[in-house]
């Protein structure tokens, strides 16, 4: 299983990403950044486990917006 972490600068697009991983057979948590980046507005995380690279993809399929995101 792989694993990512995904930055997200509203807990809104978290949200959407968690439930579009979720419908795709991932397991996904949402966690507060204690420390955004300027450019990270409110600065959240998404941490999926799972088949990352597709929930990635699903996510660009539905224009959920990320600032990026990192294989762990």
């Amino acid at each position: 299983m792989k694993k990512a972490v995904i930055r997200f600068s509203s807990v809104t697009y978290a949200l959407k990403a968690k439930e579009i991983a979720e419908k795709n057979g991932g397991r996904a948590t949402v966690r507060k950044n204690p420390n955004p980046k300027k450019n990270e507005g409110c600065g959240y995380s998404l941490i999926v486990v799972g088949n990352a690279e597709k929930i990635i993809n699903m996510l660009n399929l539905n224009r959920v917006k990320y600032l990026g995101y990192e294989m762990i």
